[in-house]
């Protein structure tokens, strides 16, 4: 990919991310992209595949548009000239990057299970945490409540449940650590994994009073 194309999908992608407040916006595909990258290159994966993919893994994301076919993908990649085959390719990666509870499957290639480790680790650890109560935020759901978490649930359930931030952290965040695909990811993994683990043991001591 030349520059030429990276800085004209970076500014589409900054156009297109621009009202999003819900944790998927254009820094976090910025945050992915560079992980990924770097991932692919402990990995040696295909780099272009890997940068395209990474970069368009969120713009046809059934929480954030009604697009059809991945749309929003084609016409950015067809707006650069991508060839065909590596459209065909990139697209495949979207389809199996998110999380849908049980039935989550890890992408065929290298280059897919790089894309959808760089998007899992954003999704834990520090920024993980702050994206978590972003995205219950802009959804309207509470801090936390009495419910129990829900768990083992299909990909239907998983995208019409409605739960407290809290239980997001069970019903999925707590989760990725031992789903992610490639050695280099689950070492940075580990570190955000226990990062969460140390956050939730403050949390429940200072709701409880005990600090």
């Amino acid at each position: 990919m030349t520059k030429e194309v990276l800085d004209g999908l970076l500014s589409d992608l900054q156009e297109f991310f621009k009202d999003d407040y819900s944790g998927h916006d254009f820094n976090h595909t910025i945050r992915v992209y560079k992980l990924a990258c770097n991932l692919a290159r402990k990995e040696n994966a295909n780099l272009e595949i890997v940068s395209l993919a990474a970069l368009l893994h969120d713009v046809d994301d059934v929480k954030l548009t009604q697009s059809i076919n991945y749309q929003n993908a084609r016409l950015m990649m067809n707006k650069y000239g991508i060839d065909a085959l590596i459209q065909e390719e990139v697209i495949a990666i979207i389809q199996d990057v998110s999380f849908k509870g049980n039935q989550s499957k890890s992408p065929a290639t290298l280059e897919g299970k790089i894309v959808q480790d760089a998007d899992r680790l954003d999704a834990i650890g520090a920024i993980g945490i702050a994206r978590a109560f972003t995205f219950g935020g802009n959804h309207n759901r509470p801090l936390y409540n009495d419910e129990k978490p829900e768990l083992d649930m299909d990909e239907a359930s998983y995208l019409k449940h409605e739960s407290s931030t809290i239980n997001h952290f069970y019903e999925k965040l707590l989760l990725l650590k031992d789903l992610m695909n490639t050695d280099s990811a689950r070492v940075l993994a580990d570190q955000r994994h226990q990062f969460m683990v140390n956050y939730l043991e403050e949390f429940f001591d200072e709701i409880e009073g005990k600090k």
